[in-house]
């Protein structure tokens, strides 16, 4: 049995609802390298998409928001 071709790949879009941030966002976020992409279009206007490996890879390795300290005194 055979996989369809586009299988495992998604669009700017689904990649913005994913993260849950803008397509704006996911935009810049392949022009500055954060995020691999694959333009598929032959034209002026690209058209990305993005592996779900690429995805992943992404997602591990945002930084991790630190938990904020309920008295920073104490440590002084």
């Amino acid at each position: 049995m055979t996989r369809p071709f586009n299988e495992g790949w998604f669009t700017l879009l689904d990649v913005a609802k994913i993260l849950r941030v803008s397509p704006s966002t996911v935009r810049r976020l392949i022009t500055t390298g954060r995020l691999q992409a694959n333009n598929t279009s032959c034209a002026t206007r690209p058209r990305w998409r993005i592996h779900e490996l690429w995805l992943e890879e992404y997602a591990t390795g945002l930084p991790v928001q630190p938990e904020k300290e309920e008295n920073p005194d104490a440590t002084l």
